[in-house]
């Protein structure tokens, strides 16, 4: 995987905490006062995905049933030792099945770093949000170890929780956005759509169809918006859809490829611009397009 641009992970790491900004690709000045979040324990998933020629899993799950878990943020370990890290929904009942969102971070930061800022917790609401950590600084881009990670995360989240898993969504920012475009290009019984954020994706084969959502910013010079819509237009290929998008959100800079024959495919473009702000934090998925993002989810769930 060839990694288009990494000027902004040596930018400012210094400065006024904004909401929603990212310094770089995923990278967060760490709170002083973070408190640490108990681990929960260690669960024993599946250790492969279900292979491609499968039908969708079922939408309930062992979970579903068991005893609530206390409330609040957990840290898990799968059988390799991976960790995640969940956030449930408010007032989580295990009597009814709810939907997961998968939040991949940036490279050289982990997931409750990523999480400390980006906080799709608050806009996912009545889903489970997961934040995996990556093995050691970047997502494997190329092999099968994270995809068959995610396929533990989602066995592990099945047993301990009760969760829809037809309805498992990844969103992806900036190296993780290249990591969730594999995923869904590899893996498509594993997730029900992709969503990505400010990032780029490597050339790849053999895909299959999938419902698709990238976000881009205008102004990120560290990827740049350009590679954001070359990303839409060949999703749209493989989603059998015209070449030529039509408008669909003008508030959000949207529009969508019409006619696939299997699939979706919208390209956002976020045309903000503050001239305060350092150039580095103009790398980021803004909180209006998180919502966004939570959203374009929902709509899917809704096909």
């Amino acid at each position: 995987m060839v990694t288009r641009s990494r000027s902004a992970i040596v930018a400012v790491v210094a400065g006024a905490v904004v909401a929603g900004v990212v310094i770089g690709c995923g990278i967060r000045l760490a709170r002083s006062n973070r408190t640490t979040t108990p681990a929960g324990p260690a669960l024993v998933p599946t250790p492969t995905a279900p292979p491609p020629s499968a039908a969708l899993t079922p939408p309930s799950s062992a979970g579903c049933g068991a005893a609530a878990h206390e409330t609040g943020k957990r840290s898990y370990a799968t059988k390799s030792g991976r960790t995640f890290h969940v956030w449930p929904p408010s007032s989580y009942d295990s009597t009814r099945a709810y939907p997961v969102v998968l939040t991949f971070h940036g490279w050289y930061t982990n997931g409750r770093a990523f999480q400390s800022w980006f906080k799709m917790e608050e806009h996912d609401l009545g889903a489970f949000t997961v934040y995996p950590d990556s093995h050691g600084a970047i997502w494997d881009l190329a092999g099968d170890s994270d995809l068959d990670f995610v396929a533990d995360i989602v066995e592990a989240m099945s047993n301990a929780y009760c969760i829809d898993r037809s309805h498992v969504f990844a969103l992806g920012f900036s190296y993780g956005g290249k990591f969730v475009h594999h995923l869904g290009c590899k893996r498509p019984r594993l997730v029900r759509a992709i969503a990505v954020g400010d990032g780029s994706w490597a050339q790849e084969t053999g895909c299959a169809p999938m419902p698709v959502l990238v976000t881009h910013r205008t102004h990120d010079h560290d990827e740049r918006v350009a590679w954001g819509k070359d990303s839409a237009e060949r999703w749209a290929k493989i989603d059998g859809c015209s070449p030529v998008p039509e408008p669909s959100d003008a508030t959000h800079g949207c529009v969508r490829y019409p006619g696939c024959t299997a699939g979706s495919v919208t390209f956002c473009e976020d045309t903000h611009f503050d001239p305060t702000w350092p150039e580095a934090w103009n790398h980021t998925i803004r909180e209006d397009y998180r919502t966004l993002t939570w959203t374009w989810f929902k709509s899917v769930s809704e096909l």
